[in-house]
């Protein structure tokens, strides 16, 4: 009978052993422990160091900083049209001009750490693909959305870094107005490819929450089901305080719609939504709730494709 006891409570333990590794498990499948931030050394940086910092400290994970490096003067001007002495001036000014501009940088992302380590690193910012690796060894990747990222010799805009990422993006717009991100998030639902992703990528986010809003802007390639499909994976996934809803279009864009709800209705600091349901080109050409996103949110995105 002892031996059976005895049996039955190391079973217990066992159980509870693998219940506890299995949550432990699904935890780490699902956290966030690498935050990196982009830092311009601009005044437009403290926001999105503030919210960087805050998020990595939340979330207990370790911080980067990266300065991209602006392209040399000799791609504006032409190599061929500059004298020798001209151009080496231009090359020696601008190194002294990113050296001064990365040190800021970093100097303001140690000011907002307040005594935390971060890595530090310098990548070429004449393309997106620099950046781009980056954000792929990260969790997530604080970045400055436009014009920041598409101006001074810098073409690292968002929607390419979240394009060749594959990996979410949390754009900043230099109107953004708070200092931390992820505790009243609004996502952008249309039950497309890059909407379901995007979601995914926001799940760490969205179950640590406190408020978890869901809208579906109702034109014809709305999801039909929507409003339950979003909040039953949102109540599996342990998200807290889901309110999803269906909002008429009435005539208005549907970016128009979304930024209506999410500054006026729920007050999110956050929006999730999927990038590009149609071409980026198309998009480009003639408007998409992506592009128009991209241009008008005063709410930082995340992002993903």
């Amino acid at each position: 009978m002892t031996a059976v006891k005895s049996a039955c409570r190391w079973g217990g333990m066992l159980n509870r052993q693998w219940r506890r590794n299995s949550a432990a498990l699904q935890e780490g499948s699902m956290s966030i422990k690498h935050v990196v931030v982009q830092a311009a050394g601009k005044a437009e940086d403290a926001r999105r160091i503030a919210m960087a910092v805050d998020l990595a400290n939340r979330c207990e994970a370790t911080l980067g900083g990266v300065f991209l490096e602006p392209a040399p003067p000799w791609l504006f001007v032409g190599a061929d049209l500059a004298a020798p002495a001209a151009l080496a001036d231009l090359t020696e000014s601008h190194r002294k001009a990113v050296q001064t501009a990365s040190a800021a940088a970093r100097a303001n992302l140690e000011a907002a750490a307040q005594g935390k380590s971060f890595e530090w690193r310098q990548v070429d910012g004449s393309a997106p693909t620099a950046l781009a690796e980056v954000a792929r060894e990260a969790d997530l990747l604080f970045m400055a959305g436009p014009p920041l990222t598409s101006r001074d010799g810098v073409f690292a805009p968002a929607d390419a870094v979240a394009l060749t990422a594959g990996a979410p993006i949390i754009a900043v717009p230099e109107t953004a107005t708070g200092t931390c991100v992820g505790h009243r998030v609004l996502v952008a639902w249309n039950g497309a490819r890059e909407s379901a992703r995007a979601l995914r990528d926001a799940l760490p986010l969205l179950q640590r929450a406190a408020q978890v809003d869901g809208v579906i802007v109702d034109h014809p390639e709305a999801a039909r089901d929507g409003e339950r499909v979003l909040k039953a994976f949102l109540q599996r996934h342990g998200c807290p305080a889901i309110n999803v809803i269906r909002l008429p279009a009435g005539g208005r864009h549907a970016s128009e719609v979304i930024l209506q709800h999410a500054a006026h209705v729920v007050q999110a600091d956050l929006i999730v939504m999927g990038l590009y349901g149609h071409s980026r080109l198309r998009e480009f050409v003639l408007g998409g709730v992506s592009r128009d996103m991209l241009d008008d949110s005063p709410i930082p995105l995340l992002l993903s494709h």
